[in-house]
């Protein structure tokens, strides 16, 4: 029994997990793909160019820092829900053995 909860606990770590990594991966593409337009587009010097350039990354990364703490806590309450049910799963199932033994 505690080998399969502990199966259990480690396919839904491994799920939480890819998606939090997706998730930030897809939003470091699509800024830095926007970034790079934003800058081989626009009509700057090379000074003015280097300063946007810089503002834009602090930016971004305020911007990956603040998605990945969301991603985070919502990674840990999904796992907290999944052994809340597990732990719920298995007590009633120990309260079923337990009653078991008694009956027999």
């Amino acid at each position: 029994m505690n080998l399969i909860l502990k199966s259990i606990f480690n396919q839904i770590i491994i799920q939480i997990m890819n998606t939090v990594i997706k998730a930030i991966l897809t939003f470091i593409s699509g800024a830095t793909i926007g970034l790079l337009t934003g800058i081989l587009t626009a009509p700057r010097s090379g000074k003015a160019t280097r300063v946007k350039v810089i503002t834009d990354i602090k930016d971004q990364k305020d911007q990956l820092e603040e998605a990945a703490t969301r991603k985070l806590e919502e990674a840990k309450t999904i796992l907290n829900e999944s052994i809340e049910k597990q732990k719920k799963a298995s007590m009633n199932n120990i309260d079923k053995v337990a009653e078991a033994i008694k009956v027999s």
